[in-house]
């Protein structure tokens, strides 16, 4: 594995300053590469609509590079991203203005109400695909045979659940300080994936102190308010709230003034608290960004879980997929699919450099144009579901070594 790495670590630099002097992307009949302004010709445009919830959260900020600057320009797509999302009503309006600006399908990476959504992109014969996340399966359940929702690419609740309980035993297993803050983040506010990995991280700090509180899992998940509970040797306090949201914030940072434990375990990006917990050793389920490369090299943070931007390459493979007439390829007995992705993870700086450099990319993305190709109909006729499903499972850091060594 380390020859194989290093290889493509020379290769990504050989094709970083290749690029400053031409640019390649798929030609229509995939059979290779072509000019781009040509292969832009070939290709017919579409549009796609984008769904987030903070336009400067750096895994959005990830997503949207892969999608704007890679994957526009090879297969002559424009994206209309909406800004900051942060209520219903919110999320309908842009779909709306993106379905009026000529968006084919939406794109999403948060969802308020997905039954309403699903029903006002099918009013407008738009698709509808969760990109990268995860809902309940009773919310699922509800719009899985609406013929214009796709389904859904995400972690689903047991690889969320797991990611916060690999997190929290990663710190239990050091036999350090037996206190820990735990950020919930939008768990009360039904953020599913929230939810599951803070009910992850406390069942196995309970497990690992051989203790019990008389709250479940869930609840405490769920709580709204500051949480401070001790058993036996373990002590944490839960702070719900998204960090990215000032009036949450506040709270989030004068609970932690209060409560200076020395672990501190989020279920979503930290680094803008990272100056106020900084001496803190801290894990946190987030992405492979330039942000937390700093936090892992000054010391900061100790352990991640996180995706990378070109996760989302066969998601997007998908909806063309649908917007190019192939849709009823995507489906299975008439319902919408569910792709489980999971993460990445890293426990120290070096392991955390080394995925960088291929999760960061644009020369040599885990999930190139030539993959994606082989699960578009457009250039792969005989190209299932299941071939889709496959490709999008191969989501390890060892799968997309492998693909790239190829």
């Amino acid at each position: 594995m380390k020859k194989i790495l290093s290889f493509i670590l020379a290769a990504v630099l050989v094709l970083a300053l290749a690029a400053c002097g031409t640019a390649t992307t798929p030609s229509s009949d995939g059979s290779g590469t072509s000019d781009a302004n040509a292969s832009q010709t070939e290709l017919a445009p579409h549009t796609i609509g984008v769904l987030v919830y903070n336009f400067g959260d750096d895994e959005v900020v990830a997503f949207r590079k892969y999608l704007m600057e890679y994957i526009g320009p090879a297969f002559n797509v424009t994206f209309l991203y909406s800004g900051n999302i942060t209520s219903q009503e919110e999320e309908m309006e842009y779909i709306q203005q993106a379905i009026d600006n000529g968006a084919e399908g939406i794109m999403s990476f948060i969802s308020q109400d997905l039954e309403a959504e699903v029903e006002l992109c099918a009013q407008n014969e738009v698709y509808y695909l969760l990109a990268s996340g995860t809902v309940s399966d009773e919310e699922f359940a509800k719009v899985e045979k609406n013929e214009y929702f796709l389904g859904a690419f995400g972690p689903g609740t047991f690889i969320e659940y797991k990611a916060g309980a690999d997190m929290a035993n990663h710190f239990a297993s050091r036999k350090g300080s037996n206190e820990y803050f735990i950020l919930s983040g939008g768990a009360s506010l039904g953020n599913a994936m929230h939810q599951q990995r803070t009910q992850g991280m406390l069942d196995t700090l309970q497990t690992a102190y051989g203790v019990s509180f008389e709250q479940s899992s869930e609840e405490m998940a769920l709580t709204d308010v500051p949480l401070e509970l001790e058993a036996g040797e373990l002590k944490i306090c839960i702070c719900p709230g998204y960090i990215s949201r000032d009036e949450m914030f506040e709270t989030i940072k004068a609970e932690y003034i209060k409560h200076q434990y020395e672990n501190v375990l989020s279920s979503l990006a930290i680094s803008r608290m990272a100056e106020i917990v900084k001496g803190a050793k801290i894990g946190v389920v987030d992405c492979y960004s330039e942000t937390n490369l700093q936090l892992f090299n000054n010391g900061t943070l100790d352990y991640i879980s996180g995706k990378y931007s070109s996760i989302i390459g066969p998601s997007f493979a998908a909806m063309y997929n649908a917007i190019t007439g192939y849709e009823q390829e995507l489906r299975t007995s008439g319902n919408a699919f569910h792709i489980a992705q999971g993460f990445w993870s890293s426990e120290n700086a070096e392991d955390y450099e080394e995925k960088y450099v291929l999760a960061s990319s644009m020369e040599m993305n885990a999930y190139n144009y030539e993959d994606l190709q082989q699960v578009i109909n457009v250039f792969n006729p005989d190209a299932t579901l299941d071939d889709l499903k496959e490709l999008a499972g191969a989501y390890t850091f060892k799968d997309a070594v492998e693909r790239r060594a190829k």
